[in-house]
């Protein structure tokens, strides 16, 4: 067998794979024998099928098997051994590949395009250095996040008129359709900004009219108010009456120990000032989550900026459009394609860094990205004492692996370790600011 790899340019290559009948009879003749011992054959007691006979019924399909995978055998192994840095999967040759004459020949050729990523080096010491920003919460925030949590932990109790954040119950109707939806449950912290003016005020027993589609941002919220699917909120149409029957506020809790054990955990803290650091140190544990996203999203920007990958373009525009055949048009390849690219340049940084700095991934990573995932789905006043659930919910994810999840998380998790080892080896100058500034600061880069 022999292999050929004619490098056309600096991003394209053409591989040549030749396959002799020494190659394959070996193992052809080992699966035609096999065959007589297992086939089931009319006419022939099972064991004893002639081998001439498995000849004829299965011999080319047991020869194109075999050819085909010692072709596929030696590409995969030739890249490998060779180090190239292959982007997309080889193209065959198909044109070449139809004139193959399995009925007579003996020796065997395919060819190859392969789409190469241009030669790089990831040298950490001589990349810009990024900024890591240290958010100050402020007093106004730590009120802000006080008397969320209050209404968190509050009581509902039945209001005279409607104000921002209440529960509005009553009806529904469309005469024009002859539509009524009793029950409806209008939530005034949903609505739009621009809607809010509409039931501001209302009281028990009063009406207003409005276009329904008006009301709330999307399909989602208006299928709440109407206890509909989000597909039939969306089919609702026109000018609807609402009579209030109900108005349902949550009164805040009131700042006691009891409070204090609901919201921060069983005697964590004894008084106001306590319970005050605890919430700050909160927020600033949220505006942290912000800050560090806004740093892993510097750190590839930053590479990406630095290390000049040429691609094969117009090579993967093809691959795309044969894999997604069907699925994508040219335009669509073409629209997504800078996306695509990006993406791909920074898989290829990852990888080359975490093979010339030995980064592993152990089990252990892909169980913690779950966890986190599922931390963040309990929020961060709930999940305490979960740890065993949540530890077993994410192995048992895990274990069913439903959507591909394994493979999912272990990217995630992989990425996520890679990070941490560009952060803590690029040079990360401290800042601290005020939260107007950091959005300002984030809203520039993330542009």
């Amino acid at each position: 067998m022999e292999t050929i790899f004619d490098k056309t340019s600096a991003t394209t290559g053409r591989l040549k794979v030749s396959v002799t009948e020494a190659d394959y009879k070996p193992e052809v003749d080992k699966k035609i024998k096999q065959y007589t011992k297992t086939a089931q054959v009319k006419g022939f007691r099972p064991g004893m099928v002639p081998k001439e006979y498995i000849q004829r019924l299965y011999g080319k399909s047991i020869l194109v098997d075999e050819v085909i995978n010692l072709v596929s055998k030696s590409t995969n192994e030739y890249i490998t051994n060779n180090k190239l840095r292959v982007v997309g999967d080889p193209m065959p040759d198909n044109e070449l590949s139809a004139k193959v004459d399995w009925d007579n020949s003996k020796e065997f050729s395919f060819e190859y395009d392969l789409g190469l990523a241009s030669d790089f080096t990831v040298d950490l010491s001589s990349i810009p250095a990024i900024t890591n920003y240290e958010i100050e919460p402020t007093e106004e925030r730590v009120n802000e996040a006080i008397e969320d949590i209050r209404r968190r932990f509050g009581k509902d109790t039945e209001a005279e008129e409607v104000e921002k954040e209440d529960l509005v119950f009553g009806t529904l109707k469309q005469e024009s359709s002859e539509t009524e939806i009793k029950d409806a449950t209008i939530s005034t912290g949903r609505v739009r900004e621009d809607s809010f003016h509409i039931f501001k005020g209302l009281e028990k027993g009063s009406s207003v009219n409005f276009d329904i589609q008006s009301i709330f941002e999307n399909a989602k919220d208006l299928g709440f108010a109407t206890g509909k699917s989000e597909e039939e909120a969306a089919a609702l149409a026109g000018e609807f009456e609402f009579t209030v029957e109900k108005i349902t506020r949550v009164a805040p809790a009131d700042i006691d120990q009891e409070f204090f054990d609901k919201a921060i955990g069983a005697g964590k803290v004894t008084n106001e000032e306590e319970f005050r650091e605890e919430i700050k140190k909160i927020v600033k544990e949220n505006y942290e989550r912000e800050s560090d996203y806004l740093l892993d999203f510097e750190v590839e920007k930053t590479l990406l900026d630095n290390i000049h990958i040429e691609l094969p373009d117009a090579f993967l525009k093809k691959w795309l459009l044969n894999i997604n055949e069907g699925k994508f048009t040219e335009e669509d390849i073409e629209k997504d394609y800078d996306a695509f690219a990006r993406g791909l340049r920074m898989d290829l940084i990852r990888n080359e860094v975490a093979s010339n700095n030995e980064i592993k991934l152990e089990y252990n990573d892909i169980v913690e990205e779950v966890k986190a995932e599922m931390r963040n789905y309990f929020g961060a006043y709930s999940y305490e004492g979960l740890e065993d659930i949540i530890d077993n919910m994410a192995r048992k994810q895990l274990k069913e692996n439903k959507d591909n999840a394994v493979r999912r998380y272990t990217d995630r998790a992989f990425g996520k370790k890679v990070r941490e080892f560009l952060k803590g080896n690029m040079t990360v100058e401290k800042k601290t600011v005020k939260v107007d500034e950091f959005n300002k600061i984030a809203e520039e880069v993330y542009a």
